[in-house]
């Protein structure tokens, strides 16, 4: 058992039947296709994962909160099925003032860009509402998550341990951030959001790989519709004996057009630096976040522009439809089997890729996506590289 959540569950045995209990059961069905000759996790085969997740929830008096789900995964990968439990948001919250909350267990936590890391840690965090924004404050455990869940993946033995069927476990690492988001900044509809992150590695290896990040993002509301992001984190890495500096930017423009549909334009892409010498080194995050629909690379070493276009056609019926072009920002960190050896090119390709959510009611959401990723569009590949294809069904019941 998860030793975060002990002193949760002895609070909830304590608490008997004195308050009010709510529960439910959430059910998600997600089979995939993907194939093709670019590297991918699911390419070429078929995939389905089955996930049944129970929770409870209830007040332990008026200044607490108790929040507990756990689940289990049928997962059928390579023509094998293997149950993958897990323990989900496990979380005691206690509020001793309305403006300060202090969380322990598994929890929620995340920078504002999302670059660094985002999920459920095992930990405690605060939060104070300040003037026109927040702070919050938080340290983590990571060594206890599932590691398909945590995608924590900063070392050439992280990436093996992820593709053991024999480990469960996610990279042991200690985790820390403050957030800070002040609204109406300057006098004016501008949002600031400054975080300082790290983590420290636990894993007993010869050569341990710390990091520490400086992150700024601002949004701008421009008018007319218009509104406009930008961000950038700026790392400091320790690899052994080695001390190098890298960085990621993004900036994206948003257009909601005046009409009966609630349809949304976006227009913008990110850039992540790759090992250019001995102290530029790769964008290297704690959890990994996929870039793409389609190829899905790591945000490191990579660059991207994308467009995206949302509509809300009916209440129960949206759709989307996205396209994206992808570089290398260094000729190292991203790799691929089908690549041509004797490339020097950046340009990797694009991709295109359009989906559909009908949520007819509040308990059942069904969506479907597919795309196709374009080789040939860049110079990386080989000029006889298949085209790849992502194909995905989701449908997600509550009770």
């Amino acid at each position: 058992m998860n030793k975060t959540v002990l002193p949760v569950l002895a609070l909830l045995l304590c608490a008997g039947t004195a308050f009010a209990q709510d529960y439910g059961l959430f059910i998600r069905q997600m089979p995939a296709l993907a194939g093709g000759e670019t590297a991918s996790e699911e390419s070429g085969a078929f995939s389905y994962t089955g996930t049944a997740i129970p929770w409870f929830a209830a007040p332990l008096g008026k200044k607490a909160d108790l929040y507990l789900s756990a689940g289990i995964s049928a997962r059928l990968e390579n023509e094998t099925w293997k149950p993958v439990p897990e323990v989900y948001r496990f979380e005691f919250i206690y509020n001793p003032s309305p403006d300060i909350s202090v969380e322990l267990g598994r929890v929620p936590f995340g920078e504002n860009l999302s670059y660094v890391f985002a999920g459920l840690f095992d930990g405690a965090a605060v939060r104070f509402n300040l003037g026109g924004g927040w702070l919050k404050a938080g340290v983590f455990y990571t060594g206890l998550l599932y590691k398909k869940a945590a995608y924590i993946i900063m070392a050439a033995e992280d990436r093996q341990d992820y593709y053991d069927g024999d480990v469960y476990f996610s990279s042991r690492r200690l985790a820390f951030g403050i957030n800070w988001k002040k609204t109406n900044i300057f006098d004016t509809r501008n949002t600031l959001s400054l975080s300082g992150l790290g983590q420290f590695d636990l894993n007993g290896r010869d050569i341990k790989i710390h990091t520490q990040y400086l992150e700024g993002k601002l949004d701008i509301p421009l008018g007319h519709g218009f509104n406009a992001e930008a961000g950038g984190v700026f790392e400091l890495i320790e690899q052994g004996q080695r001390i190098a500096a890298a960085f990621a930017v993004s900036g994206y423009l948003y257009w909601l057009p005046p009409g009966l549909w609630r349809d949304m334009l976006t227009l913008g892409g990110c850039l992540a630096s790759g090992s250019w010498n001995e102290a530029a080194g790769a964008f290297l995050p704690v959890t990994s976040r996929a870039q793409g629909k389609v190829l899905r690379p790591e945000f490191s070493g990579i660059a991207l522009i994308q467009s995206a276009y949302t509509a809300r056609f009916q209440e129960a019926l949206s759709a989307d439809l996205s396209a994206a072009y992808f570089f290398r920002t260094d000729q190292v960190t991203y790799s691929d089997p089908a690549m041509d050896p004797s490339t020097l090119s950046p340009l990797l390709g694009g991709e295109i890729y359009g989906g559909l959510t009908w949520v007819p009611w509040s308990d059942l959401s069904v969506s479907a996506g597919g795309g196709v990723f374009f080789p040939q569009w860049g110079r990386y590949f080989k000029k006889d590289t298949a085209l790849t294809y992502r194909i995905t069904l989701e449908a997600v019941f509550s009770f």
